[in-house]
């Protein structure tokens, strides 16, 4: 850690052995949450950011495809 509540390493040893997909669909998850919470927020910037912040690299047609696949519940 390196200032209060900012983490830059996994919080459990082994969180980094989730295949790509694994981490991706774990990722779609928190963003559907953050939307469901704040749904001023755009779904497709949110899951930018979170994938940029993993070091997940996708085009616009998975981003898509991924954005696809969380249910918002509207």
């Amino acid at each position: 850690m390196t200032e209060a509540g900012e983490l830059n390493e996994p919080v459990q040893e082994g969180s980094g052995d989730a295949t790509r997909d694994q981490k991706i669909a774990g990722l779609a998850s928190q963003v559907a949450a953050d939307v469901t919470l704040r749904p001023q927020e755009d779904l497709l910037t949110q899951l930018r950011v979170r994938l940029f912040d993993a070091g997940i690299t996708v085009d616009e047609a998975e981003l898509i495809a991924i954005a696809g696949t969380i249910a918002l519940g509207k």
